[in-house]
């Protein structure tokens, strides 16, 4: 056997979201730091949804979008930001470089209730 196996590549046409990071409050923008959640960068994305995940927190329970999203590594991008997708924000919880190969990420979001 071959010592170098075959490795398909990710299928990059399954990028057809725009997602945007947002920087958190305090980033340093013309000189100022800021107050809210500024937009960073948009980027094309895939992503796959799983509804119904239940989150217990203060003995309730809610109802909370989570969507394992893919984009193209960034070195400057971080688990300390936020997604907007469609109008609405997601906190990263979860943000691997898949195979360690700077090549992809993969990223696990909630949504910001």
């Amino acid at each position: 056997m071959h010592p170098l196996k075959y490795k398909p590549k990710k299928n990059t046409g399954l990028l057809k979201h725009r997602v945007t990071f947002l920087k958190p409050p305090g980033e340093i923008v013309g000189g100022w730091p800021t107050t809210e959640w500024t937009e960073y960068v948009t980027v094309w994305a895939g992503i796959e949804t799983q509804k119904g995940r239940r989150v217990f927190e203060a003995a309730a329970v809610q109802m909370q979008d989570l969507k394992k999203i893919s984009i193209r590594y960034r070195a400057d991008l971080n688990d300390s930001m936020r997604i907007r997708h469609k109008g609405q924000d997601y906190d990263i919880f979860s943000m691997s470089n898949d195979d360690e190969n700077n090549e992809w990420y993969t990223i696990l979001a909630r949504e910001v209730l």
